[in-house]
C-alpha cells in the first residue's frame, strides 16, 4: 500500500524518500560539523515513534521552539559517508496544528510520565466507532495551550491522582469503565467515551504540573471552563451534528451546583458515577 507523503505518522515517514507535515518537537540541538560550521538536529516525536531529522538552516526564530511544542517540517531522505539522513527542505514552530491534521497519534510520548498511559490514550480514542467525534477529541487536545498539561498536569492536589500524569490517568480510566460498562446504543458509548475523557478538560488550565493551582485556578472552578475549551471543536460539531454537540454539552454542565439543573440522560449519570468511582479508588 502506498504511504502518504503529507502528514505520515513518524513510523510511516522512515519508510520515505521525503515527507512533510506538522509534528511535536521533543529535542533540538545545535552541532557542527568538520568545517565548523553548525547545523541542528531535531528530534520528532509522535505518540508510538521518534525520528531525528538534520536542519543546516532554521526558517524562524529559535526562541519560537519550545519543548514539545508544534513544528512544520519537510525533509528529503538523503545518502552521506555515516549512512541515510533526513534533512529538512524547510522547518520551523507553528502556534497551531491545522485541525484538519490533528490526529491523537500526534501526542507525544515522552511528555507523559507514563508511555502506557499515552497508548491507552490513543487506544481509547481510536475505539470511538464515529470519525467526527474522533476529531472531536484531536481537535480539543491538540492545541498547544491543552495538550502538555493533560498529558503531565494532576486531577487533584490533596484528593485523587494527586501526581504528574494524573489528569491522564484519571481520564483515560473514567472513559474506559464507562466503555466497559454502559450498555446501549454504539452512538451513546461513543458520546460517553468522549464526554468521559474530557470531563476535566477545565484542570489543564486550572492546575500546574508543579501541583499548585494556576492564577486562572485561584479564581475560577475547572468545570466552569470545559465549554471554554472545547469551543472550537463544538462549534464545528453543532454544524454537522448538532444533537451530538448538545448531548455533550450537556453532558459537562449537568448536575454541577453552580448550573442548577439535573441530568436527563443516562450517559451524563453513569459518567459521574465513574468518575466517583475511580477518584474514590485513588483517594
Amino acid at each position: 500500500m502506498k504511504i502518504d507523503s503529507l502528514q505520515p505518522e513518524l513510523s510511516e515517514a522512515k519508510k520515505l524518500s521525503r515527507f512533510k507535515g506538522f509534528y511535536c518537537m521533543a529535542g533540538f540541538v545545535v552541532r557542527f560539523n568538520q568545517h565548523g560550521r553548525p547545523y541542528w538536529v531535531i528530534t520528532l516525536m509522535d505518540a508510538f515513534t521518534q525520528f531525528e531529522i538534520i536542519a543546516t538552516q532554521i526558517d524562524c526564530d529559535t526562541k519560537r521552539f519550545s519543548h514539545f511544542g508544534f513544528v512544520h517540517v519537510e525533509a528529503t531522505k538523503v545518502k552521506t559517508t555515516v549512512g541515510e539522513v533526513y534533512v529538512a527542505d524547510f522547518f520551523y514552530a507553528v502556534d497551531e496544528i491545522p485541525e484538519k491534521y490533528r490526529h491523537i497519534r500526534l501526542v507525544p510520548r515522552d511528555a507523559s510520565e507514563n508511555h502506557e498511559d499515552v497508548e491507552r490514550l490513543v487506544k481509547i480514542v481510536e475505539c470511538i466507532e464515529y470519525e467526527a467525534l474522533r476529531r472531536f477529541v484531536a481537535h480539543t487536545l491538540i492545541q498547544s495551550r491543552i495538550m502538555v498539561p493533560f498529558l503531565r498536569n494532576p486531577a487533584s492536589l490533596n484528593y485523587h491522582h494527586n501526581y504528574i500524569g494524573g489528569l491522564l490517568r484519571h481520564s483515560i480510566r473514567v472513559a474506559e469503565l464507562f466503555a466497559k460498562n454502559m450498555v446501549g446504543r454504539k452512538e451513546e458509548k461513543a458520546l460517553g467515551i468522549v464526554g468521559a475523557l474530557l470531563h476535566d478538560i477545565g484542570k489543564t488550565v486550572t492546575l500546574s504540573e508543579s501541583m499548585i493551582y494556576t492564577a486562572t485556578g485561584t479564581m475560577v472552578n475547572h468545570d466552569s471552563l470545559t465549554l471554554e475549551l472545547c469551543a472550537s471543536a463544538l462549534k464545528q460539531l453543532s454544524q454537522s451534528n448538532p444533537r451530538y454537540a448538545d448531548i455533550l454539552r450537556h453532558i459537562w454542565t449537568c448536575d454541577k451546583e453552580q448550573l442548577k439543573y439535573s441530568a436527563k440522560l443516562n450517559i451524563a449519570t453513569q459518567i459521574q458515577r465513574f468518575d466517583r468511582e475511580d477518584s474514590k479508588g485513588q483517594t
